[in-house]
């Protein structure tokens, strides 16, 4: 989770730290033994299988010692507590949720962890005075724009989720023919002699050889066996398999596509020459698989139109200029002349601040 996000968290949820009273020295280890060893005696071998109880809301979660909470900054840091109740834990794990798909309980102690750290730096930058630094405001404003978007990507994320039952439908209906599969075969054979590119001679025998595997193909003899002996004849071992994986529309290119999806069971296509193969393709079966096994499929692509949508909706009236002269011209790519790194010129560079970037926050 990154330290931007928490950073952008802690403005909202600085009250979250709650000043204990001065701790009261732990029992020896001594002590707690007996303690322990009295206590199981007294209630028998049940207390070994009982489950842990149920935590209060005013319950530690997070406990910081040397860390002094808002309101006692005066006091020695060795005599300050910080506690994070499981109330004040769950609304911040509750607030991570608007950044993306709720939490699971076994993040918790990484969502702790990383509280717990961000929260020891805050209080060690309030004490170095970072918050007189003249920039901390400007910080803060990027923090708050950064967050709120942050959450505004997870709202779309949320709202494209929402597809109803008749879309669904609607898009089976109007789409049908994109959800065709194809059981299909195939036999393939290298156009050219990968040792040896100017080999004419391989070239002419891989040809002819095409020729006689689409002749064959279309009389119904067997693939494998037409494969197996047709890279013999050619001095290569080990054919591919002829078994393909289901074809649907749009894989291939148009006129080829329509060659495959005009094929009845047990016909063939032409030689189909790509670039470094002759290729046919023998069609087995084909189905069209119903609304309720193309469902899943349909929500992601009805899901990832309603984004669009929004985010064309979002940008439909903004429009943004650059002055060029100040800026410098569009990067066409990510490298910089050495001359002008950050290495180079110790400082830092906007461009390259992973904080300023206006791509989407990665969803958990």
């Amino acid at each position: 989770m990154s330290c931007f996000l928490f950073t952008a968290l802690l403005i909202a949820s600085a009250q979250m730290q709650t000043p204990s009273a001065i701790p009261t020295k732990p029992p020896a280890p001594a002590m707690k033994a007996a303690a322990g060893q009295a206590t199981a005696k007294e209630q028998g071998p049940a207390v070994k299988n009982a489950k842990p109880a149920a935590m209060a809301p005013s319950d530690a979660v997070i406990t910081i010692h040397g860390v002094c909470p808002d309101g006692h900054a005066g006091q020695s840091a060795e005599l300050c507590t910080t506690v994070v109740t499981r109330k004040q834990f769950d609304a911040l794990m509750n607030a991570l949720g608007a950044l993306g798909p709720p939490l699971l309980p076994a993040q918790r102690r990484g969502v702790a962890e990383a509280y717990a750290t961000t929260l020891r730096n805050y209080e060690a930058a309030k004490k170095a005075g970072v918050d007189k630094d003249p920039r901390y405001p400007e910080v803060i404003r990027i923090a708050l724009m950064r967050a709120m978007g942050d959450m505004y990507n997870a709202l779309v994320q949320t709202k494209a989720k929402e597809v109803s039952s008749q879309e669904i439908q609607d898009y089976y209906n109007a789409n049908l023919p994109k959800f065709e599969e194809l059981t299909m075969r195939r036999v393939t054979l290298p156009r050219y002699n990968t040792a040896n590119l100017k080999d004419e001679e391989f070239a002419a025998k891989a040809r002819k050889l095409a020729g006689d595997m689409h002749d064959r193909a279309a009389k119904g003899d067997d693939l494998d066996t037409i494969q197996k002996e047709a890279f013999s004849a050619l001095g290569i071992k080990d054919p591919p398999s002829t078994h393909m994986a289901v074809v649907r529309r749009g894989i291939y290119a148009p006129d080829q596509e329509k060659q495959i999806f005009d094929l009845k069971p047990g016909e063939v296509t032409g030689i189909f020459e790509q670039p470094s193969a002759f290729i046919v393709f023998k069609l087995e079966g084909r189905e069209t698989p119903s609304l309720e096994k193309s469902k899943d499929e349909i929500v992601r692509i009805l899901q990832q139109q309603h984004i669009e949508k929004q985010e064309q909706a979002r940008d439909k009236s903004v429009q943004i200029d650059y002055n060029e002269q100040y800026l410098g011209p569009q990067q066409t790519s990510a490298w910089m002349p050495p001359g002008q790194s950050n290495a180079a010129t110790g400082h830092n560079q906007p461009a390259n601040n992973p904080n300023l970037s206006t791509k989407p926050a990665p969803q958990r």
